[in-house]
């Protein structure tokens, strides 16, 4: 089986507890006002990997990391790929997964009754991006979006999120630089005028 993503980054601090492997996948139909990466939106961009070749070598680095996070895009837009890695890496992995959604945990339920996501997964950060609601912690994008911890495939909401102060930089092959973080609402315009300061013109993907 393969799976359509943008990047794979790491090692990544700020987008759940401890050091992190980042799986961004491509596609995204929800189209939140504000968002930053919509250059995920499209099918058409990014690559299909292969999800048992994946899974086999972030199984020989494991010990270098407190889990993974999927984010995007949308990863419940994939389901069967995500359920299908996700459970490869309990089967393989002692990490734990933490994924982002633009979908509320109750339309997830109603998406998918297998609830498979619940059993799989061991985090869920919920909700459609809200500009004017824009949280300014480094945990989530805006206030109205729920952390959710899976045990025993049953949803704990969580009174506190994780967040981190350090952002997460990575250099590609194509000598890209992503800025790997939730920025609070003055980050991005502070850092484009610096950037600009010395010729460095910045996009967002």
């Amino acid at each position: 089986m393969y799976w359509r993503l943008n990047r794979i980054q790491y090692p990544v601090y700020n987008l759940g507890p401890g050091v992190r492997i980042g799986i961004w996948v491509q596609g995204c139909s929800l189209g939140c006002k504000g968002c930053i990466s919509q250059t995920l939106w499209t099918k058409r961009n990014g690559k299909n990997v292969n999800i048992a070749y994946l899974v086999n070598q972030i199984a020989e680095v494991q010990d270098c990391f407190d889990g993974i996070t999927i984010t995007g895009g949308e990863p419940f837009e994939q389901y069967e790929a995500l359920i299908a890695f996700s459970a490869f890496i309990k089967k393989k992995t002692k990490l734990n997964i933490y994924v982002f959604s633009g979908f509320t945990l109750k339309e997830l339920i109603e998406m998918y009754p297998d609830r498979l996501f619940m059993r799989y997964l061991d985090y869920l950060l919920d909700g459609r991006y809200m500009q004017e609601k824009h949280d300014n912690q480094n945990a989530r994008g805006s206030t109205n979006q729920n952390l959710y911890r899976f045990i025993d495939g049953q949803p704990i909401l969580q009174d506190e999120l994780f967040s981190s102060s350090k952002w997460s930089l990575y250099i590609s092959k194509e000598k890209q630089v992503f800025m790997t973080g939730i920025p609070k609402s003055t980050d991005l315009e502070n850092i484009t005028k610096e950037l600009e300061k010395v010729g460095i013109k910045m996009r967002f993907l």
